[in-house]
């Protein structure tokens, strides 16, 4: 059976829950194509070893050698650039039609196999992964059901990551029979639990996350500083891994709350070294908030790694967190950009390691039964095989070559 995945760029180390979900229907001896705008030349990535480089030996630009024409249509007025990407996507949509089924990873993809429904150019059914911006930004913007009208009309499956974004679906036209939540996972048996109490011992509370506004690292620093002040006979320290556009802010923001010497700003690690800290860490803090545009979360992947290496996650009632972390039982929660509260949490997780240590045993098992990627992957090999047994019959394969389009290395649409 074929799969063809349609994304935006491919592969983004920020983005391992599409090639993951790729490589578990490989296992299960599906072939797998993707199309796509842009590939990404990123060191990493180690693009030797599989299942990455066999993913990559079936990767090419969705335009192929029409490739460079795509900075040209990008520059058009906005409904003359949907006329011409859509007549390029129907040109070269060939290749698809060899596929059983079409697996979109975020909204705008599935939307861009919609419009080739429409015109019935595409024939196989396709499923669209909803993830996170996709969802949230055009909710915010009132635009949700316009901007997903194609697939509200010819869209076979749609699978956002979480209930919350389902609703949002639902409420912009999306159909109750077509629209089922579908979770990312993780491998949980390549993390190993730990569980490590800090009584008598310097708490450390670890961030990991790209320096955005939805991850709410401000009301992190925030929430550390009221509890500095509120609680000066807790010994703690706060280390935060990765990079981002607010990097400069939130150090400035640290020195401004007389953070100096309490809070290490890390950058971008190495996986290993990544893994390595975390392992020292305590509490996983995520405070994470709906950004200024609208941006949300889906379930943060780094909570559920965290969760299951036996770390403590600090979170808030945010989008779809909720479904991973109950208050107390699997992890702590407080209301997003609450300050107050979310320090108060801090403190009581400082101040009750026996207690934590049943929430850390809780939120293990919580993802090894509920966020395993192995048994949603084969979920997911289920639900494409029901859906190609409706009947579709692909086009005669042909082999493909390796990957093109790597002169642009923008970030995806």
């Amino acid at each position: 059976m074929r799969v063809g995945f349609v994304v935006g760029e491919f592969p983004l180390l920020s983005e391992t829950f599409v090639a993951n979900q790729m490589a578990g229907l490989l296992a299960r001896g599906f072939d797998i194509e993707v199309v796509c705008d842009r590939t990404k030349g990123d060191d990493r990535i180690d693009r030797q070893s599989e299942p990455m480089a066999t993913l990559l030996a079936r990767t090419q630009h969705w335009w192929r050698w029409a490739a460079g024409l795509s900075k040209f249509v990008r520059r058009l007025p906005p409904r003359l650039r949907y006329k011409a990407s859509t007549a390029l996507d129907a040109v070269f949509a060939r290749r698809l039609n060899r596929c059983d089924v079409i697996v979109a990873h975020f909204g705008q993809n599935g939307e861009r196999a919609a419009a080739l429904k429409k015109w019935k150019v595409l024939k196989p059914p396709v499923i669209t992964i909803f993830h996170g911006a996709d969802v949230a930004i055009p909710a915010r913007q009132a635009v949700l059901s316009t901007q997903y009208a194609g697939l509200i009309k010819h869209g076979t499956l749609n699978l956002p990551v979480n209930d919350y974004f389902r609703t949002m679906l639902l409420e912009a036209g999306l159909s109750q029979s077509s629209t089922t939540v579908h979770h990312m996972g993780i491998d949980s048996l390549e993390i190993g639990y730990r569980w490590e109490s800090w009584e008598g011992t310097q708490l450390v509370v670890t961030t990991v996350c790209r320096l955005v506004e939805k991850k709410g690292v401000e009301f992190a620093l925030r929430a550390l500083a009221s509890l500095k002040a509120s609680h000066p006979e807790i010994d703690w320290r706060y280390d935060i891994i990765g990079d981002g556009p607010l990097r400069m802010d939130l150090e400035r923001l640290a020195l401004e709350l007389g953070l100096t010497g309490r809070v290490t700003f890390l950058g971008s690690l190495p996986h290993a070294e990544v893994k390595q800290r975390l392992r020292k860490a305590h509490l996983f803090l995520l405070p994470s908030i709906t950004a200024s545009d609208g941006d949300m979360e889906g379930i943060p992947v780094a909570l559920m790694e965290a969760m299951a290496a036996g770390l403590i996650a600090v979170s808030t009632y945010h989008s779809g967190i909720p479904e991973l972390i109950e208050d107390h039982e699997t992890g702590l929660l407080a209301p997003e950009r609450d300050v107050s509260l979310l320090a108060g949490k801090l403190a009581w997780a400082a101040e009750h390691p026996a207690e934590c240590e049943r929430i850390a045993l809780a939120a293990r098992r919580k993802v090894e039964e509920d966020f395993n990627a192995d048994a949603l992957n084969e979920r997911f090999a289920q639900i494409v095989i029901q859906l190609a047994a409706q009947g579709f019959a692909p086009e005669p394969a042909r082999h493909v070559g390796v990957a093109g389009g790597l002169a642009d290395p923008s970030s995806a649409g």
